[in-house]
This record gives structure tokens, sequence and C-alpha cells, in this order.
């Protein structure tokens, strides 16, 4: 089994390496400060083709694979998570929904602007009644001549303040059906915009459908294929996530590292105390198996694999271990830590919180790969 990447693979990982490193993470106490992502960060990811990542290169994209993209957003998870959120729902679930299932004509209309990053996009499932259970959504979406009226209102959608539209869900009848609805359409307007504790500069906040006016054209694929698409969906999102969390968890273990090799107490390094040398050895190795388990589920994905098993085992241990490893390089650095934006182990520790909330809890990732264990999906195959 080869664990080598492409060279090229590598160029790619190490460029968004240093565009986070250099600038991102140069400028997260302003994100801090301001709330608001600063523009040479996000012309930065332009220059990358970061916006494009999903897309085809038919369409202006990079048209990258799951692995490739997990590469990147491992990457982007060892900076500001505000921004690192604000491309992954872009190019994640607010995209592959459009790549995968949409017709020629929205793919031509949508995918050459999000490509460039002149067209923000979003995901709009998440109800206040529907978070985990995703299939209790009550947003309805009525036919009427030739348009749909479509009525509800979402919550907690990443985005949706500076997007140009949504892949939104809304039920037909009894079934869930998909659409892309702009964010101009009459009827539709944002709601409360939330203070997160971290996530900063990321914008997440309620979209209001009421008697909301949309072209029958709008229509993503059939009419009741909807949570079909959105489980497809997620489950690249789950991946890409997971990888992230890898990313955050791989920096709070180096910021830790470094603070305890330069920490003093009782006249040696922080480091060289065995119950913080046995505390960074528990950080590498959680952080090793989740970058394996998250890439395992990246090529699954790539082989055309559901993979839903493995993308929540993914997104389950990777963010539950990160988790881990980021409260315990917090205790490294002791009531310094706990000083906000003075170090950034504390902006990561807030940041990499909700990771086990968002996307599925884990909760649910464990129901999720309970079910599918009941099924007989016990062991992944590697055919």
């Amino acid at each position: 089994m080869d664990f080598t990447i492409s060279e090229e693979d590598r160029l790619l990982q190490q460029l968004v390496r240093s565009f986070v490193e250099e600038q991102a993470n140069a400028a997260w106490k302003d994100i801090e400060k301001t709330a608001e992502i600063p523009q040479h960060l996000i012309d930065g990811m332009k220059e990358l083709g970061l916006f494009g990542l999903s897309i085809p290169p038919e369409y202006g994209g990079l048209g990258l694979s799951v692995v490739q993209k997990a590469l990147v957003h491992e990457m982007m998870g060892r900076g500001p998570w505000g921004l690192a959120s604000f491309l992954s729902v872009h190019t994640g679930i607010g995209c592959v929904g459009i790549v995968r299932f949409a017709n020629d004509a929205q793919k031509q209309k949508y995918l050459p602007k999000m490509a460039t990053g002149e067209w923000i996009g979003s995901f709009a499932l998440t109800e206040p009644g529907a978070g985990s259970d995703a299939g209790a959504i009550q947003s309805k979406a009525e036919r009427k001549g030739d348009q749909y009226i479509l009525n509800g209102r979402k919550i907690f959608i990443t985005n949706a303040p500076k997007a140009h539209h949504f892949f939104l869900f809304a039920r037909t009848g009894k079934e869930i059906s998909a659409f892309i609805v702009d964010a101009d359409s009459p009827g539709l307007s944002i709601g409360q915009v939330f203070d997160t504790i971290g996530h900063v500069g990321g914008a997440l906040s309620e979209v209001v459908l009421e008697d909301c006016r949309v072209p029958i054209e709008a229509l993503v694929g059939e009419e009741g294929k909807g949570f079909d698409y959105a489980k497809r969906c997620l489950a690249e999102g789950r991946t890409t996530l997971a990888s992230r969390c890898v990313g955050a968890a791989q920096k709070a273990m180096e910021l830790a590292l470094e603070y305890g090799g330069e920490r003093k107490t009782f006249g040696q390094p922080l480091a060289d105390h065995q119950a913080l040398a046995f505390r960074l050895a528990q950080m590498s190795a959680r952080t090793d198996a989740s970058r394996l388990v998250v890439y395992r589920s990246a090529w699954l994905l790539d082989q055309g694999k559901q993979a839903l098993r493995e993308s929540s085992t993914a997104k389950y241990f990777a963010a539950e271990s990160a988790w881990q490893t980021v409260d315990d390089a917090l205790q490294i650095f002791g009531g310094n830590g706990y000083i906000r934006t003075e170090y950034m182990i504390e902006r990561i520790w807030r940041d990499l919180r909700v990771a086990r909330v968002y996307d599925g809890s884990s909760e649910v990732q464990q129901i999720v790969i309970a079910h599918q264990l009941r099924k007989g999906d016990v062991e992944t195959a590697w055919e």
C-alpha cells in the first residue's frame, strides 16, 4: 500500500500551508477584533484557485479529487476557522450538489462564477426543529404554474449573509426536494446573524422564506430526491471537515510542543516532565490515527463508494480526537492559554469545539455507524 502523494499534490498542499501560516495566521487577531475576513485573504484564496476546488476544469475550476481536497482542508484547518469554513461550505456542500446533480444549464449559470469566488454558495438544510434529524424539515415548496412558492425558516446557515445563492431543501408533498435559490429571490431574507464563540469572521445566520418565488428551473434533479442528494453531499463534507480537524489538532500539538520546550517549571522545560511528555505523545498518536481514517474515507469516495460508515467514522473520530488534543494543548499553556487573543491556542480551542456538533453531531455519527453495522456494513472492502 503506497501512502505517498504526487509531487503536484504536495506542491498544492505546501502552497496552501504557506498561505495559511504566512497570511491567515498572521491576521487572526485582526479577524477576532473586527469579526470580518480581510479582503487580502479572500484575494489570496482566489489567486490560488481555492474557490474552484470542487468545480470541473470546463467550468473554470480545479476539479480536485476528494483526497486532494482533504489535503487542502487539512492545511486550512491550521488557520482561523472562520476563514476555513467560509471556503469549505462554498467549495463543499454549497457546490458539490450543483456539480453532481444539477443540469447543464444550471451548471453553466452558477459554476464559472463560483470558481472565481465572484458568487459565494451556501447550503440551507438545517431548521429550528430539524438539525441532526434533517429528515424532519418542514419548509415547503408548492408548485404553482411555472414557479415554486417556498415557505419556511432555515437556521445556522454558514455563509448566508454573504451568499449569492443557496443549495436549499424543502418538501414537495411528503418528500424532500433540492433547489438552487438565489439570495435576491423575492420573499427570501436573512434573519438573525449569530454571534458565535468561534469561527469569527464566518457569517452564520437564519434564512427566512416567506412566499419566496423561484422559477421551476430552480429545481435540482428530480422532485423527491433531495434527501438522497443531501446525504451524498454530506458524506464528502464530513470527510473534508474531518481533515480540517486533523489540521487543527496538528497545529495545536505543534504550539504545545513549542511552548512546552520554552516554559520551565521546577528547573526543567515542561515537555521534559513525563506527565506532559506522555500527553504530547498521545496528541501525536491521535492525530496520526485520525489522518489515516480521514484519508481512507476520501479515497473511498474517490472510488465512487458511498462510504457512509467510513465518512461518519472519520468525522466522529477526527472531531473527538482533535477536541481532546486541543484541550490538552490548552492545559499545557496553563493560565496563559485561557487569556483571550493572547495565544493562538485559545482561538483554536474555541473554533474546534463546534466540530463535535455541526455537520452531524458526534452522537448522530455514532447512530449512522451503528445503523450501517446493523445493515451488514461491518468492514471496509478495499477491492
